[in-house]
């Protein structure tokens, strides 16, 4: 399935995408370098001493339920890929 590869390369490419309640409302929310900042925005590694730091890009698309959200965040996930991977001849496989 192709979300499944969609996902995979976020994930393989340090994005985290997730859902983020505002008021009485939900947006997606986008953050690079979010896996391995474990979600901050700043995350220091003791064991490597390495610095890990990762920004937010919040959307602006307002949906009332979790589920409408939730429902375009497929969406969301190949379009990442396809803008990060612009004029490179890797596609996914069928």
């Amino acid at each position: 399935m192709k979300t499944t590869f969609y996902f995979r390369w976020c994930i393989e490419n340090d994005f985290q995408v997730y859902i983020k309640p505002e008021s009485y409302y939900y947006k997606i929310a986008i953050r690079k370098g979010g896996i391995t900042s474990n979600g901050k925005d700043f995350h220091y590694d003791r064991e490597t001493g390495m610095e890990y730091y990762s920004n937010e890009r919040t959307g602006s698309v307002r949906y009332k339920t979790v589920e409408m959200a939730s429902a375009k965040i497929h969406d969301v996930y190949k379009y990442l890929y396809e803008e990060n991977t612009k004029g490179l001849p890797v596609r996914p496989s069928r």
